[in-house]
């Protein structure tokens, strides 16, 4: 009897220590809920993007707060002078988990930083324009590690 009862303590106490593991894992899945894709236009088909570069919050949290930052502190403009069909960059900020699109833009770099065109519509037809300083357009440069031409 006594033996039973030590083989159903350490069944117990086994099946305790899987069931707070599991919970644990599941609590802290690092699971992507903002991603940053960067894409350029396909020379061969002028209506594909390929994206080379996508950063995540689990992985490049920084660079999504930074990205997100340069957003937020954008400045609206009007009368740009961009060719708005050919963009330096394509920037889509997701939500993966969410399979939302939250931003989709195209950016035009500039002597005094950057143009950024974010779509507000169904098509590229409808675009709001924004500037952003010569620091942050240098970050993105550098991020996505851009060479012009």
């Amino acid at each position: 009897m006594n033996k039973l009862l030590k083989i159903m303590g350490v069944v117990l106490v086994a099946i305790m220590i899987f069931i707070v593991g599991y919970l644990t894992g599941s609590i802290n899945t690092n699971e992507v809920t903002k991603e940053i894709r960067i894409g350029y236009q396909n020379s061969n088909h002028l209506n594909r993007v390929d994206y080379y570069n996508i950063f995540t919050d689990v992985e490049n949290p920084s660079i999504i707060e930074r990205f997100l930052m340069i957003y937020i502190n954008k400045e609206k403009t009007e009368n740009v002078n961009v060719d708005e069909d050919n963009p330096d960059i394509y920037i889509e900020v997701n939500n993966p988990k969410a399979s939302v699109g939250l931003i989709d833009s195209k950016l035009w770099f500039t002597d005094e930083g950057a143009i950024i065109g974010r779509r507000i519509g169904p098509d590229w037809g409808y675009m709001n324009f924004y500037n952003i300083d010569k620091g942050d357009a240098a970050y993105i440069k550098e991020t996505i590690e851009y060479e012009q031409g």
